[in-house]
């Protein structure tokens, strides 16, 4: 589950101490906290640079930031979104791995999923 990803010039990391989202413009060598994900996000989970937005999955679903981190806003928190442990760029859509082992596939970047296979 990535924990770490890239949009070109920045690097975004889980901070799992603080449930935060930290961004270093320096390849790595210097971290700041970019998001407090407060209590309303819950526990951290993934994240992915997906169509030029930051999502984070976490226990009560799947959000986004299109400002790199600084603001959020929930894309998914039906009850198959938050039971997602991981998410991945299906190319055209978002996919998620589902707690149940199952891949799902979201046609309008997690708002809605429907289970492959």
């Amino acid at each position: 589950m990535p924990q770490l990803v890239s949009d070109g010039p920045r690097l975004y990391k889980v901070n799992m101490a603080k449930n935060c989202i930290d961004v270093s413009y320096t390849k790595g060598v210097l971290w700041v906290s970019r998001s407090r994900m407060g209590s309303k996000f819950g526990r951290l989970k993934d994240l992915l640079w997906f169509h030029n937005h930051l999502f984070a999955l976490t226990d009560t679903g799947i959000w986004f930031s299109n400002n790199q981190g600084s603001d959020w806003g929930c894309r998914g928190s039906s009850k198959t979104a938050r039971s997602m442990v991981a998410l991945q760029d299906g190319g055209k859509n978002l996919q998620g791995l589902h707690q149940d082992g199952h891949l799902y596939e979201s046609y309008n970047e997690g708002a809605d999923w429907r289970r492959l296979g």
